[in-house]
């Protein structure tokens, strides 16, 4: 299994890739659609989330890791994540594992906003859903590497 830096570059060369496939496609004028899409905040919102969900939300969350530690304080948050999941199970399945750690982390996040007194209804739907993909895709790159690293480990 690839360590926790390891998971980190691969998911920091995965978005950089995207954000270069970003400006490439809209840097051509022939793609008049994706630049309707992709304006500047849309960009900095997926790039934010991806770069938190890459060092704070893992499906690791239920073991002593990396990304557990960096919760510091708050850490106490995932203590039923990590009670109620156990390592390479739900936590690493493709569909269920960013499903339960979203959720944790959307319940959290909506406590948060409303002692905060942000109103929900405040966020675009758009950035929201910006956010939300930008938070499943470093988490989807996760279980992927570790099954490819499994694979390749099983063949060698």
């Amino acid at each position: 299994m690839p360590g926790g830096k390891t998971h980190e570059v691969i998911n920091i060369t995965v978005l950089a890739a995207i954000l270069a496939g970003i400006f490439y496609l809209t840097a051509w004028q022939e793609t008049i659609m994706i630049p309707g899409y992709l304006d500047t905040y849309t960009i900095i919102a997926f790039s934010c989330s991806y770069l938190f969900a890459t060092f704070f939300l893992s499906p690791d969350l239920d073991t002593k890791s990396r990304p557990y530690k960096r919760w510091k304080m708050l850490r106490i948050l995932w203590w039923p994540y990590r009670v109620i999941f156990k390592h390479r199970g739900v936590s690493h399945n493709m569909i269920l594992g960013p499903i339960t750690i979203l959720l944790n982390f959307v319940l959290m996040l909506i406590v948060l906003t409303l002692l905060a007194g942000v109103g929900l209804y405040d966020i675009p739907l758009r950035i929201l859903i910006t956010a939300t993909v930008g938070m499943i895709l470093p988490i989807e790159i996760h279980i992927i590497s570790d099954c490819f690293f499994s694979m390749i480990k099983s063949i060698c």
